[in-house]
């Protein structure tokens, strides 16, 4: 009775210190963790190559069209952001001229804040964010060449490791090991294909809506709605206020302004609340609020990567969770139905002797 009722403060303790080895491993745990999640979507590829030719050329053809995939997202995104910076790099002067006539206004109504941007702001400052800007660079090519190992070991190693789970002393365990990561896929594959379409989606009405309003790289800000709809909550929110600071500072207009940020909030709150749910269904039941943590705490972690895979691990846990008896409560905590078939945890042998 003891043991049993102690249960819930010894996961409480193990999820912590999880964490936190999960920060102290971060430059190990992040590239692998990316590497599993893209492996839910290439091994069933995968698969289906290797019944019509050789698995070695299979895996190549897997690895190609992975990587085609994201120097494809790459280069939308990189050609969004860089053709809107371009615009306010080419304006500069124009606003800079705001910043001055914005400052003096403050000033006059007793808000300084000249003195508190010139500590901030200065050469030193500006030549560490650019290196920093190199630096990151260099680290996420870094990532992204030792996740492409990881799943490429992983397309090569995924069968063996199945067989080797199968083989397990305690046939629940690898029963449950194997159901859970067979739900955790479709899981994630489900999570993907619908926040896809959502996010093409209002990334498409976001370019209409804009191109209709006059609003200069409507199609550059569409993408990049698409993009940030990636990331739940925080994105949709980055990809309704930049927008509309940017059509403030071009037509100064603070109605139309005003406009665009209604709009595109009250699309925005239609697709996340309303058809977001309908076309998933109850197939990722997971609490909102369980979500807005999951993208905190990950961003915490692991940094920008964490705000992505933050509700993929989220999802994992809960699936993993649900069907022990012990550990149930915790997916049910995360807003996860009941499981229908619960999976006893394994006892310890006792010797007989």
């Amino acid at each position: 009775m003891q043991a049993a009722a102690a249960r819930p403060q010894l996961t409480i303790i193990a999820i912590i210190l999880s964490l936190w080895a999960a920060y102290a491993a971060g430059a190990f745990l992040a590239p692998l963790s990316l590497a599993i999640f893209i492996l839910a979507f290439a091994w069933p590829v995968q698969q289906r190559l290797s019944s019509v030719m050789p698995a070695p050329l299979a895996i190549i053809l897997t690895l190609i069209g992975i990587v085609a995939v994201i120097i494809g997202l790459s280069s939308s995104t990189i050609w969004a952001f860089n053709t809107i910076w371009r615009l306010i790099s080419d304006n500069a002067t124009y606003y800079q001229e705001l910043y001055r006539n914005a400052a003096a206004w403050l000033e006059e109504n007793g808000i300084g804040i000249a003195g508190i941007w010139a500590d901030t702001v200065s050469v030193p400052w500006l030549l560490r964010l650019a290196q920093q800007a190199v630096t990151r660079m260099a680290q996420t090519m870094t990532f992204w060449l030792v996740v492409l190992a990881y799943v490429m070991v992983g397309l090569i190693e995924i069968s063996r490791a199945r067989r080797v789970v199968e083989r397990l002393p305690h046939g629940q365990v690898s029963a449950h090991i194997l159901t859970a990561c067979r739900e955790t896929a479709r899981r994630w594959r489900i999570y993907i294909a619908v926040r896809t379409l959502i996010s093409l989606m209002t990334g498409i009405l976001i370019a209409i809506f804009l191109m209709i309003s006059g609003v200069p790289y409507a199609l550059e800000w569409g993408v990049m709605g698409f993009v940030l709809n990636f990331i739940p909550f925080i994105g949709p929110l980055i990809a309704t206020i930049v927008p509309s600071l940017f059509v403030l500072a071009q037509f100064l207009d603070p109605s139309f302004a005003i406009f665009v940020f209604f709009s595109l909030m009250v699309l925005q709150f239609l697709f996340g609340n309303y058809i977001e749910p309908w076309i998933s269904g109850d197939a990722l039941s997971m609490s909102p609020f369980v979500v807005l943590i999951s993208i905190f705490l990950w961003t915490f972690l692991w940094g920008a990567y964490g705000t992505f895979i933050g509700v993929p691990i989220a999802i994992a846990v809960a699936t993993f969770a649900a069907p022990s008896r012990s550990l149930g409560w915790i997916s049910q905590l995360m807003g996860g139905p009941p499981a229908e078939v619960e999976i006893a945890d394994p006892q310890p042998q006792t010797s007989t002797e």
